[in-house]
């Protein structure tokens, strides 16, 4: 067996390293011979710094000599892959099976700190011990777990048997190389499905001992029943009960058996700071009744509401698409806003509040006292909103009105809870004929003035923006009645209207003769506004009929008093940069 130095610390007194230092400068200086390498058998270059001569102490420290073997390159060890490291598992334990198999069987073999089973004094049972010493005879000195020794023992098949334990399967020494990354997380790496042989034979036993115990019980019961002398319709219904119990297979055993040993899993809980008793005592199987749905079958969608098999908890809704009326299962959470859950939260949310604003409450180190701000902050509120309301009706009045029964009230505001159907114009078709309340406008309605067949507003010009009647469409609301000659005259005029006035058109063609004597008369016109001379009654002539090109002129001549620099525009002026 092969084994690395273990590091020492060796403490040096200062005349020690006074020393060193001294035969370091004479090696330096020639006057003392170099060190010589004791693996190698080279000289060490006295020139070289301490951090590259001396060994560190993790690897032994220069307690066997000077060397610079911690400086040379490791060899490149072979990456061992998962199949690699696999069979060197299976070899390394083949060879330790005939290792221990020889040991056992010659009673040579044994090392030092090698684990055995071994007879205390030569009784059984078979106690842990541990090798301490081999002699030249084969002789053995075994120390027990309980700190007893025993000297000089020749083993022997019978008394001195060898283990597996501490045998582990190793693949990563530099002999065989290094493992790779799978093989190193690989966690069945040097695992011998032979050894669970015996956990499973161990297992069978036990249910073996467990199928006896409960037929002797069932043998007992039956012993018992007809020692105390039963009925002959007892008697045959423990007949049919034997035939039954002797004729059930090895699985119905197996389905008694569990149900036995029910009370395993049960325990008891005890209270926080307090001590458990039989009212305490729960299953550990906290599993749901079997008629129900089971929650994670309620949506099998995989991004439906997210469902913890270990706390068996689905918070969210499953099926939030369906009416919560119908719903059978709305979550886990849904619990959480039920019964005061609510109002903890608002005192919470007004600790936090209160917090903020300098106030010292806390809704978990004192729930009392926030709970007791919490009322008072409501009262407060309340009053000062029923002192504002009093204010309110004192200044303004109504409150005879709000004194009313709440039946008067609809009635009086048009609402009821009858069930009445109304038609497309309003009119109620089934029930609340009798009791029949519309709240009525302030304007007039149904109102024909002049003549007209239609209400004011029935029509609608786009070119002039104007409410009219939609019998002759007059855009006049004092006009009368003029008929189907009227209309045409009337979308005659507001056509014309819309052509002349308003915004300019794109594309539009004008005289250009008529254009340039309308600019003339245009800026005429302003040239006089501008002197402060008024437009005579008879300025114009006779003729007042506006044409599109006299309404180019006036936009074209149209001043902005909004720009500035139209403002300065025909003048010197030049603005400052700021």
């Amino acid at each position: 067996m092969s084994s690395s130095a273990a590091p020492q610390h060796v403490t040096e007194s200062s005349a020690d390293r006074r020393k060193a230092r001294e035969l370091q400068a004479a090696r330096a200086s020639g006057s003392a011979a170099p060190a010589i390498d004791i693996k190698s058998g080279q000289m060490i270059n006295p020139h070289n710094p301490e951090f590259i001569t001396k060994k560190p102490w993790y690897l032994g420290g220069d307690s066997t000599g000077p060397t610079l073997d911690h400086q040379a390159q490791g060899e490149v060890s072979e990456v061992l892959t998962l199949s690699k490291a696999d069979a060197l598992a299976k070899s390394h334990r083949s060879s330790l099976k005939s290792k221990i198999s020889s040991i056992n069987k010659t009673g040579k073999g044994f090392e030092v700190g090698m684990w055995v089973e071994a007879l205390k004094r030569n009784k059984r049972p078979y106690l842990m011990a541990q090798v301490l010493k081999v002699s030249k005879r084969g002789e053995i000195d075994l120390k027990y777990e309980d700190g007893t020794l025993e000297k000089q023992i020749r083993p022997t098949n019978s008394r001195i048997k060898a283990t597996k334990v501490n045998a582990t399967v190793e693949t990563s020494t530099g002999a065989h190389g290094k493992l790779d990354y799978a093989s190193k997380r690989d966690k069945y790496h040097g695992y011998d499905n032979e050894d669970y042989k015996g956990t499973v034979r161990r297992y069978e036993e036990r249910e073996d001992l467990r199928r006896k115990i409960r037929e002797e019980e069932k043998l007992k019961e039956k012993e018992e029943g007809k020692g105390e002398g039963e009925g002959e319709g007892k008697g045959e219904e423990s007949k049919k009960k034997e035939t039954t119990e002797f004729s059930d297979s090895d699985d119905s055993d197996q389905e008694e058996m569990i149900d036995k040993e029910g009370e395993l899993f049960t325990t008891r809980l005890a209270r926080q700071g307090g001590v458990g008793g039989s009212q305490m005592k729960v299953t550990a199987r906290n599993l749901r009744i079997r008629e129900d749905t089971a929650k994670y079958l309620r949506n099998l969608d995989p991004n439906s509401a997210y469902y913890d098999p270990k706390s068996r908890s689905m918070r969210d809704n499953p099926n939030p698409e369906v009416n919560p009326e119908d719903l059978q299962f709305a979550g886990d959470n849904f619990v959480r806003y039920t019964g005061e859950a609510a109002e903890l939260a608002t005192t919470q949310l007004f600790a936090w509040d209160a917090q903020e604003k300098g106030s010292n409450v806390h809704a978990q180190a004192n729930p009392s006292e926030a709970e007791f701000e919490k009322k008072k902050m409501v009262k407060e509120k309340e009053s000062k909103k029923g002192n504002k309301k009093a204010k309110v009706l004192d200044k303004y009045g109504g409150s005879e009105f709000l004194e009313r029964e709440d039946e008067d009230r609809k009635l009086r505001f048009g609402a009821s809870s009858e069930n009445k159907i109304f038609s497309r114009d309003g009119r109620v078709i089934k029930g609340g004929e009798t009791n029949k309340t519309i709240a009525k406008t302030k304007y007039a309605e149904d109102v024909h003035p002049n003549g007209h067949r239609c209400i004011w507003g029935s029509y609608f010009h786009k070119g002039a923006f104007r409410w009219g009647y939609a019998d002759d469409h007059s855009l006049l609301k004092s006009s009368y009645c003029t008929g189907a000659n009227g209309r045409i005259a009337n979308d005659e005029a507001n056509a014309l209207k819309s052509d002349v006035y308003g915004g300019a058109k794109e594309g539009a063609e004008y005289d250009s003769e008529k254009l340039k004597e309308a600019l003339k008369k245009e800026e005429e016109f302003q040239r006089q506004q501008k002197g402060g001379e008024k437009r005579k009654y008879n300025a114009v002539g006779g003729d007042d009929k506006v044409t599109p090109e006299m309404m180019e002129a006036y936009r074209i001549k149209k001043g902005r008093e909004g720009d500035v620099m139209d403002r300065l525009k025909g003048t010197e002026e030049v603005l400052e940069y700021k």
